[in-house]
């Protein structure tokens, strides 16, 4: 873990958002129980504080990247940029031709009268 002289955390070129991230579940869980000294809590809090900014920001710029294929009725597509869970529109379905229309009272009349006279 990079330190910086007065005890704050630089940043590391290479620090994945998973590296970051299971950093910073164990630093929660040191913290947590209470058995550090004064000094080991400050640095571990100021390390915390870094891994949990660095992984906002990781998924705030993964998030602006996160498209959405929108199809169009003319068999086109579209890109569009999901900014939050508003943005997201829930997938159609296939399109199922329409179910023929019910018969009038009239029709099963007429129906009823053809059968009787086959």
């Amino acid at each position: 873990m990079p330190e910086q002289g007065n005890g704050a955390a630089q940043p590391d070129a290479n620090l994945t958002f998973e590296q970051a991230y299971a950093e910073l579940e164990q630093t929660a869980q040191a913290l947590q129980q209470g058995q550090l000294s004064l000094d080991e809590t400050l640095r571990l809090y100021e390390r915390g504080s870094f891994l949990a900014r660095f992984c906002l920001e990781k998924l705030d710029g993964v998030e602006l990247k996160v498209t959405q294929l929108l199809s169009h009725a003319d068999g086109t597509s579209s890109a569009k940029v999901i900014a939050s869970d508003k943005d997201v529109t829930p997938p159609q379905p296939l399109a199922q031709p329409a179910p023929p229309p019910e018969p009038s009272e009239d029709e099963l009349f007429l129906k009823d009268q053809r059968e009787l006279f086959e």
